[in-house]
């Protein structure tokens, strides 16, 4: 159960609680913020500052012709999002950290995913740096060879003593980023909010800015990768930490490229927004990820919350529609499926809209009345889409200064299995 607002100021105090109806569709588009790194010597984007772009022209003059930004941007206006909402995060630079291990990780992350901007020197030798985004011990470096994953900062060079050796590289600032979006105009537009790297406190602090968006009334989904690579082993001791239905993982999230598909998975979203489940459907920009995974690889993570992505040549498919939410949290059970979410989401918005315009009116029963005929009107709309199929509003006094408003509605369940039985043997005819 989450409560949005209080009573000590004027306002509508909202409690929005899981119940056993399931949701889908109402018919309008869900618009994506996209979070990312740019280019920052070509593109005229300021850090920490929401775009709307409606054309690949503009993420190109915005972000540079080649940034994991504009490739994610123009990947999400492919798959039908419009328009797009990016963010580019700052870059900052760091000399001279201190290397005392073979094997270790860097301090600042995520690093540039460009190798060049990384660079390890041990003994007075500038090694060549190689980017994975697997785990870099799985790899040998040949002679002055550095393997670096860019997302965790994991790094393996080609020395079993480095005195004295150090590394020069560029990372970035998500988290300030995430925070210019509860400010900024396109986090207030946003319904989900996509960030471009798999790093576990990146994707901690973007469901901590959804979340607090969330108690403006400003409701998003955070979207991000379980990881930009897990070996088969790793699959199935694979945990995921969070239970909420604010976050969506998917996996896997990069192609073989190394370019996140977040943008991809997203821009289908927001084409279908919430008129319809992704479940099953294709991505059809994306057909050559970096993992295919088997039926067991797949049920392995959603049993941890995570959407697998089939990896087919007609076109990544989206699995399931799954949030983070899991089966033993009672206060939001019922928005376990992203869809449910948004929808929850509409109606809380319709409800806090609609009661919001009647804060300082006198109150009476008239009123009263008045409130909640508006808000019968506006979900007997939704069931005209057959987005709902029952509802109950309800509009009481509690004292001289407070009305409760009780809404409760009744939604379609996606179809998500279908059971076929095929008999060989003689057809009787139809009479």
């Amino acid at each position: 159960m989450v409560t949005i607002g209080n009573t000590t100021l004027p306002g509508v105090q909202t409690t929005v609680e899981s119940s056993r109806s399931v949701g889908v569709g109402l018919g309008s588009p869900g618009d994506v913020l996209l979070v990312g790194s740019a280019d920052d010597e070509i593109g005229t984007a300021e850090p920490n500052e929401g775009y709307q772009i409606r054309t690949p022209s503009r993420a190109r003059h915005y972000f540079g012709d080649n940034s994991p930004l504009t490739n994610a941007v123009i990947d999400a206006l492919r798959e039908g999002a419009f328009p797009v909402y990016a963010m580019a995060v700052e870059t900052e630079s760091v000399e001279d950290e201190n290397v005392d291990s073979g094997i270790g990780s860097l301090d600042s992350v995520p690093v540039s995913e460009v190798a060049s901007d990384t660079e390890f020197t041990v003994d007075g030798q500038e090694l060549t740096t190689i980017i994975t985004f697997g785990d870099p011990e799985d790899y040998t470096p040949g002679e002055n060879e550095a393997y670096l994953n860019p997302v965790t900062g994991d790094y393996n060079i080609d020395y079993d003593t480095i005195d004295p050796a150090s590394v020069d590289y560029v990372y970035h600032d998500y988290d300030t980023a995430l925070d210019a979006v509860y400010e900024d105009e396109a986090g207030e537009e946003a319904d989900f909010v996509g960030v471009l790297v798999e790093n576990d406190d990146v994707v901690g602090s973007a469901v901590q800015t959804v979340e607090l968006m969330a108690q403006d009334y400003n409701f998003a989904i955070a979207v991000a990768g379980a990881s930009s690579r897990m070996s088969n082993e790793e699959i199935g001791e694979h945990e995921n930490g969070y239970d909420t239905s604010r976050l969506q993982l998917v996996y896997p999230s990069r192609n073989n490229d190394g370019e996140s598909i977040i943008g991809s998975y997203l821009g289908l979203r927001s084409s279908l927004g919430i008129s319809a489940s992704p479940m099953r459907r294709r991505i059809g920009s994306q057909n050559d990820l970096n993992h295919t995974l088997s039926p067991e690889q797949k049920t392995e993570l959603l049993d941890e919350r995570v959407i697998p992505i089939a990896n087919e040549r007609a076109g990544a498919r989206v699995i399931e529609d799954v949030t983070t939410a899991k089966e033993d949290n009672a206060d939001e059970h019922q928005m376990r499926q992203g869809i449910a979410r948004l929808v929850i989401d509409y109606v809380t918005l319709v409800v806090q809209a609609n009661s919001d315009a009647f804060i300082g009116e006198l109150h009476t029963e008239s009123a009263r009345n008045a409130l909640q005929n508006i808000i019968k009107s506006e979900l007997k709309d939704l069931m005209s889409l057959n987005a709902i199929t029952a509802y109950s509003v309800s509009v009481q006094e509690v004292d001289s200064m407070i009305a409760s408003v009780d809404v409760g509605v009744e939604t379609v369940a996606p179809l998500r299995n279908i059971v076929a039985t095929v008999t060989a043997g003689e057809v009787a005819s139809a009479a």
